[in-house]
């Protein structure tokens, strides 16, 4: 028979082990929860779960990129875009939801000076070949040829390989009826090895 002092002290014990499981990551931890069911590709237990984190910490930058990515990959542009503004307005380095922000604008809410914003942030942040030829796509996208020809122009001098600077490059001059100037961005391409394609 087990006296009362002793079962007292079992209970305690009982207890802190209890704590110390749920103290451990993953195990209560939503945010390891959620990251998880990312993991497993249960992208609707995974949202849920960033989003029970949210409620209790509103500005949690993992959980809202979490949210905010997944939304986006899934296809729901509209229930993703306050997540990304959030984080973007939150986190002053984030270059690359700035990229996805961008394009949810330009290509989903129709709203291409916003896209040309964030864009340029994000160039301005990491100034890849890639960047300012996403920002050169908004910038045509707001008919302003000389700043995407410029953005262009930028792209091949920092990346001279990156083969699709040169693609919208020639497009964008094309559609001015700058053939001279494509045949020579072509030409310059076709110098530097970068094959073009169809």
């Amino acid at each position: 028979m087990v006296g009362p002092r002793r079962r007292i002290v079992r209970l305690c014990i009982g207890v802190v082990l209890v704590l110390a499981v749920l103290s451990l990551p993953g195990c209560s931890d939503t945010l390891g929860q959620a990251r998880e069911a990312e993991a497993n590709g249960d992208v609707p237990t995974a949202v849920s779960l960033y989003k029970e984190r949210l409620n209790e910490k509103p500005d949690d930058l993992e959980a809202l990129n979490g949210v905010a990515v997944l939304l986006y990959v899934s296809g729901d542009f509209d229930g993703a875009l306050p997540y990304q503004q959030k984080v973007v307005a939150l986190d002053p380095s984030d270059a690359q939801t700035r990229v996805e922000l961008g394009f949810n604008y330009l290509n989903h809410q129709n709203a291409p000076e916003k896209a040309a914003a964030v864009m340029a942030e994000a160039a301005a942040l990491e100034p890849t070949a890639k960047n300012l030829t996403f920002l050169a796509q908004a910038q045509s996208a707001l008919a302003d040829s000389e700043a995407a020809e410029s953005s262009l122009r930028r792209a091949i001098t920092v990346d001279g390989q990156y083969a699709y600077a040169y693609k919208i490059l020639i497009k964008l001059l094309e559609q001015q009826g700058m053939a001279t100037e494509a045949t020579q961005v072509r030409d310059a391409a076709v110098a530097a090895g970068v094959s073009l394609g169809k």
